[in-house]
């Protein structure tokens, strides 16, 4: 039986390599981003990688908190404040602020508050001073044991850290990283 079911199997790989019956590879295909999007990750993609490479935040982790704190460089706060991502005032910032009324979340349920945010005079602070946030807070050290490439892992770190009030932020990072392929960037 064992000798039967060899010479099939050795036949019908034959039979597919000849006539051409071996399924091919979908090549990938091209990731659609709306132009928004397209233009922040020209426009910044390298600040994220220099990030990146001085402190081993994933590439696609930063690209998402980014993009999501951000809205693709079109917030009031990236605007106004130059902060591409949602830093508050925090003890240890003596540098300008900016303030205005947001959407925070607090025990599932959003309200609106007045929230103070740091201001910086180039985007570039705003990147630098994402590395220093992560990596100067115990509560952010668990994230740099996991690996770089298992972005729903630090998604989800970054969340139970305490990063952003909003529950589904997590989800939201995940999302945005297989929607516009960041990954793979």
């Amino acid at each position: 039986m064992t000798r039967a079911f060899g010479k099939f199997w050795i036949f019908l790989t034959a039979f597919t390599v000849i006539f051409g019956f071996v399924r091919q590879a979908d090549p990938p295909s091209p990731v659609s981003r709306p132009e928004n999007v397209q233009l922040y990750l020209k426009k910044y993609k390298y600040l994220s990688v220099e990030l990146s490479q001085q402190t081993g935040i994933p590439l696609p982790i930063i690209l998402a908190v980014a993009g999501l704190e951000s809205n693709w460089g079109s917030s009031e706060l990236a605007q106004n404040a130059n902060n591409h991502f949602g830093l508050k005032i925090k003890e240890d910032w003596s540098g300008q602020e900016y303030c205005f009324t947001t959407q925070e979340f607090a025990n599932g349920y959003a309200y609106e508050a007045y929230e103070c945010f740091r201001k910086y005079p180039l985007i570039r602070q705003s990147y630098q001073d994402f590395g220093r946030f992560l990596l100067s807070r115990e509560h952010y050290q668990g994230l740099f044991g996991y690996p770089s490439w298992n972005y729903y892992r630090w998604a989800a770190g970054l969340q139970d850290s305490g990063y952003a009030t909003d529950p589904e932020y997590a989800q939201k990072l995940i999302r945005l990283i297989e929607v516009y392929q960041l990954d793979e960037l």
